[in-house]
């Protein structure tokens, strides 16, 4: 059963499911295939050491204590830069998120990583009433637990609702009123191509698996 996420706004809750927009899903991707002078398929591999052939999947990344023991990545914790420790944000599947009405320049700074495509079980058009009447939401977003969460805005377009998700950056006030209309023209840029996605991917009747 697929996984399903909560939006809460005041007194009200959606319960939705989340579908990753991808491009491979619609034009597909190319894979090259490498093989040797007798036909056989060749594998990637590293050199160490000027002299030792490695194949693929022989390295890893491990932490070690000052004592050079092996520390298991279940038992690290995060900490502030005070040292304090913190607590991971929750996935948006193990708790419900809180929809914060917001503005036009909150959602233009958005440094898109991904696009989700909701799945709304009931008030969809209630949602979606809102949306086309020009209102935007931020909410929290995290698919798996972590430190730091990112930024997600709701949008509609072809009579669906979705997440956009990606950080806002950190700027200070004067530094964001000088480089505003930058991002303006940039990020349009970078949400035209999105719904461009979006629409070819309902002609074409595409469907995606949820992740």
């Amino acid at each position: 059963m697929a996984r399903t996420a909560t939006l809460t706004m005041s007194d009200k809750s959606y319960s939705v499911g989340l579908k990753k927009l991808d491009r491979k899903k619609i034009y597909g991707w190319s894979k090259i295939d490498i093989y040797d002078d007798s036909d056989q398929s060749c594998t990637l591999a590293s050199i160490a050491d000027g002299q030792y052939v490695l194949p693929s999947g022989s390295i890893t990344l491990a932490g070690f204590n000052p004592k050079g023991e092996y520390i298991a990545k279940s038992s690290l914790v995060g900490v502030d830069e005070e040292g304090k420790k913190v607590e991971k944000v929750p996935s948006i599947f193990d708790e419900p998120a809180s929809l914060t009405k917001t503005d036009l320049d909150e959602f233009l700074s958005l440094n898109i990583k991904s696009v989700y495509q909701l799945g709304v079980e009931e008030g969809k058009e209630e949602l979606l009433g809102l949306l086309e009447g020009g209102d935007i939401y931020h909410f929290p977003f995290n698919y798996r637990a972590d430190y730091e969460a990112d930024d997600a805005f709701l949008l509609t377009g072809a009579g669906e609702v979705f997440a956009v998700v990606g950080k806002r950056p950190n700027w200070n006030i004067s530094a964001w009123k000088i480089r505003k209309r930058r991002f303006r023209k940039s990020l349009k840029r970078k949400l035209l191509k999105k719904m461009i996605l979006i629409l070819e991917c309902s002609k074409k009747g595409v469907q995606y698996a949820i992740h």
